[in-house]
């Protein structure tokens, strides 16, 4: 019995994840923000940040179906609007402030199977297996599930749950799902599932696998492929973008987006192909027309950085999820390979010797909610699956963390896109341009122009976007060198949630490759809030924190509204590669456990954070 728990939990892990004060460089007087026309000289087109999540799994889902979710597509939809659905816990969950698109993103593996098995209508009904599932016994109902599991972990399909009819049927329901639910201009939504590729491994007597899982997004569903690619199928991602070329071939749009590096032990950016081969110019390619997006932070951590790789980055130590799958205590993730920040390097280098960049992608946050919902608040928080941490007291007060490390997960990300309109096509668009930021939840905007000879009287005109000079990239594209010794400007801008924290400072993270061929990074505070002045180093003070622990609160006495400025790199020489993100800190706030805390009335558990920065990522400018 240990070991068929023990498998259980294999399974399961296999499957889940107002102050204004400020320098004297910055400037907070956005008018009218929302109404803002953000053209640029080329696309002549108006752009709104728009927010969403593209990772969301229902009880379609074998790992949550197990855990007593019972909330379907519908459901998860009907939440994302800001409706109020059933939680196997909790009376009912509602999410603060409705989406404006969304994707269900079921994983493709015996999707919709355990949901089939409960149903009398159902032809898996009265199978043998879904009679053990159905068990009231919990030894036997676990004993079915480890039959199932074990087909994953082994890659070894069993026929009856694989049967392409029923595949297929299942399918269409959840595109039929995303296109009732489908208001072009007020809520976006696209058919979508997870291929959940985790190759395993051992380490003595313990099997762990590593996660190597993409969502795959369809920009519509005129056309659309009539069953989705699974681990199944392959465990190599390059199988998968190989059928993608060939689903495109046939007039179907379609994305992957990888997450989750930082449980991947270091393959999920690794310098070679899956099967160890040196990576070229044709894989690099392949990889970036499939994959020209990568989320980056969720309920399992974040990818963007590690204190191991970024050891000067006072910031890289957030939320780290630091774990692989497996049966008991898992193994740590290795730093190297798992984090987008050393990928980019990486993909700097590659661009050199190779002409091209196999790391070239933009960013989004999303949730990996496994009970049709995710809170994304601090302060609305209500775990990953629901039975196991829908609680404060499953989630902050028990010792068994067999399963899941509950506590330490997050409240889960979110996806920002600049697009020009609340359409299916205007935001696949975006993704497509890497017009897109990832944020720790919050709803701050941020936006970031980079440009030859850009001037600092930019931010004079209140549409300044319409008024930039020719030549500008935005966040995902590439700043062309125009041929003269210019250097490269950077315009940013970030403005709070307005229902949220205060922002402390914009940076801009710096990656390049110098003469000696090694990829090097730098962190560049540009614009903050407050008298505070830069070190000889470049660092700058911390900000006071306002956040009463035991009431679970904070003000906005510090920070700032709005934050922009221009940033020349004067360190810059023409020839050199190299690539700029943006990063916007928001003040300190209460992390969930804090208000779980404060709920049960107790202190905060010694081995968690009382209070976080929330914070969000731009898509890279690169510079080639």
């Amino acid at each position: 019995m240990r070991y068929i728990y023990l498998f259980f939990a294999f399974t399961i892990l296999l499957f889940s994840t107002s102050c204004q004060e400020t320098n004297k460089n910055s400037k907070t007087d956005i008018d009218n923000q929302s109404e803002i026309s953000y053209k640029s000289v080329e696309q002549h087109a108006s752009k709104k940040a728009f927010f969403g999540d593209l990772h969301v799994h229902t009880s379609w889902s074998f790992d949550a179906f197990i855990y007593n979710v019972r909330t379907s597509p519908d459901d998860a939809y009907e939440f994302g609007k800001g409706n109020a659905i059933d939680h196997f816990v909790l009376e009912k969950i509602k999410i603060n402030r409705p989406l404006d698109f969304m994707a269900v993103t079921d994983h493709s593996e015996y999707m919709g199977v355990l949901k089939h098995m409960n149903d009398v209508e159902h032809p898996l009904y009265k199978t043998p297996l879904a009679e053990q599932v159905r068990s009231q016994e919990r030894a036997t109902s676990m004993r079915a599930f480890g039959v199932i599991g074990f087909s994953l972990a082994r890659n070894q399909p069993i026929d009856i749950l694989s049967e392409e009819g029923m595949r297929k049927t299942t399918w269409q329901q959840i595109i039929e799902a995303a296109d009732r639910h489908y208001e072009p201009g007020k809520f976006t939504t696209f058919a979508g599932y997870e291929f959940t590729s985790s190759p395993g491994d051992s380490l003595g007597d313990i099997g762990y696998a590593r996660n190597l899982h993409r969502n795959v997004i369809y920009r519509n569903t005129e056309k659309i492929s009539a069953v989705p690619f699974s681990s199944l199928d392959s465990q190599n991602p390059e199988d998968l973008w190989d059928w993608m070329d060939k689903e495109r071939q046939s007039g179907i749009d379609l994305l992957a987006i990888p997450h989750n590096g930082n449980m991947s032990d270091g393959i999920m950016y690794a310098t070679k192909t899956f099967d160890g081969e040196p990576i070229d110019q044709a894989y690099s390619t392949q990889r970036m027309r499939n994959e020209p997006i990568n989320e980056v932070v969720q309920i399992k951590g974040q990818s963007m950085s590690h204190p191991v790789l970024s050891p000067n980055d006072e910031f890289a130590n957030f939320e780290l999820f630091e774990f692989t799958f497996a049966t008991v205590i898992p193994p740590p993730s290795k730093p190297q390979g798992s984090y987008v920040r050393e990928a980019y390097q990486e993909g700097l280098q590659f661009q050199e010797q190779l002409d091209a960049n196999p790391f070239k992608f933009g960013l989004i946050g999303s949730s990996d909610g496994h009970n049709s919902a995710a809170g994304f608040d601090e302060n609305n928080y209500f775990g990953k699956f629901g039975v196991l941490d829908g609680s404060p007291e499953k989630r902050i007060v028990t010792d068994d963390e067999t399963f899941l490390k509950a506590k330490y997960m997050s409240s889960g990300g979110l996806a920002g896109v600049w697009a020009e309109a609340n359409t299916r096509e205007a935001i696949y668009d975006a993704l497509e341009r890497k017009e897109t930021f990832a944020t720790s939840g919050s709803r701050m905007q941020l936006r970031m122009f980079g440009g030859f000879g850009m001037g600092d009287d930019v931010f004079e005109q209140a549409d300044w976007v319409a008024h930039l000079p020719a030549g500008v990239a935005a966040m995902g594209g590439d700043l062309v060198p125009s041929g003269r010794d210019l250097k490269p400007s950077f315009a940013v801008w970030a403005v709070k949630d307005p229902e949220g924290a205060n922002l402390d400072r914009i940076q801009l993270i710096k990656a390049w490759v110098d003469d000696a061929g090694v990829a090097q990074e730098k962190i560049i505070n540009v614009v903050w809030a407050g008298d505070r002045v830069l070190a000889a180093d470049g660092s700058l003070p911390k900000l006071s924190s306002t956040v009463d622990v035991k009431a679970a609160s904070y003000t906005n006495a510090v920070g700032a509204v709005a934050l922009k400025a221009v940033w020349t790199d004067k360190d810059y020489t023409v020839g050199q590669s190299c690539m700029y993100y943006m990063r916007v800190l928001e003040i300190a706030t209460p992390r969930w456990s804090t208000y779980d805390a404060e709920a049960l009335g107790i202190g905060v558990p010694s081995d968690l954070e009382e209070e976080l920065v929330e914070r969000g990522w731009s898509s890279p400018i690169w510079v080639e």
